[in-house]
């Protein structure tokens, strides 16, 4: 699936260069700790299947702690997918003749999205607020805690979303390489595929 940048600015200018870098900076600890905590997860989710067939000390916080970084990891990706255009989105829109009736589509998904982050947000506020009194079973930790990545995750994903909408709105729809993919497509000879599947 591969995307083309927004058309260049038909009026308004470009943000700053120093909202630019912020965004940019706030990108790159988002991607850290998703980069840790994929790590910790595969880390402490290796140490656990080694134990069951190694004669190796059984440490009990492990299985807490990769169960909380996969929900940190989660929701530290989901701002910067808005971004960088990750998010599964149906491309069929993206066939329509009418820029105007992709932009409109896009806005709206950003906006329901925007919406949906929203109603996240709320949710890991409360959950910030309120669940400090509760511990995790193992490690003791404030589940509280638990949930700050996911407010600022969510956070993001709400910024970021409604971006997107403005870019969108103001220069235009982010259209798939329809037919770039599609030439790729030609270019194999499904003789070399059947080939292939034979052997």
């Amino acid at each position: 699936m591969t995307t083309t940048g927004p058309h260049p600015p038909a009026g308004p200018s470009a943000p700053p260069g120093a909202l630019m870098r912020i965004a940019r900076g706030i990108g790159l600890v988002e991607l850290t700790i998703g980069g840790v905590t994929l790590l910790m997860i595969f880390v402490f989710v290796l140490w656990q299947a080694l134990q069951r067939y190694l004669p190796l000390e059984s440490i009990a916080w492990t299985g807490e702690l990769s169960r909380f970084s996969l929900i940190w990891l989660t929701f530290s990706a989901m701002g910067v997918l808005i971004t960088s255009h990750g998010h599964i989105a149906l491309e069929l829109v993206d066939t329509i003749r009418r820029p105007m009736v992709v932009r409109i589509i896009q806005v709206f998904a950003l906006l329901v999205v925007a919406v949906t982050a929203v109603g996240l947000t709320r949710e890991a506020a409360n959950l910030v607020a309120t669940q400090a009194m509760i511990k995790s079973p193992v490690l003791r930790m404030p589940m509280s805690w638990v949930y700050i990545p996911v407010l600022v995750g969510s956070v993001s994903t709400l910024i970021r979303s409604v971006i997107a909408a403005v870019v969108i709105a103001l220069r235009g729809p982010v259209i798939a390489d329809i037919d770039a993919d599609a030439d790729a497509m030609a270019e194999i000879d499904p003789g070399e595929i059947q080939g292939e599947g034979v052997r």
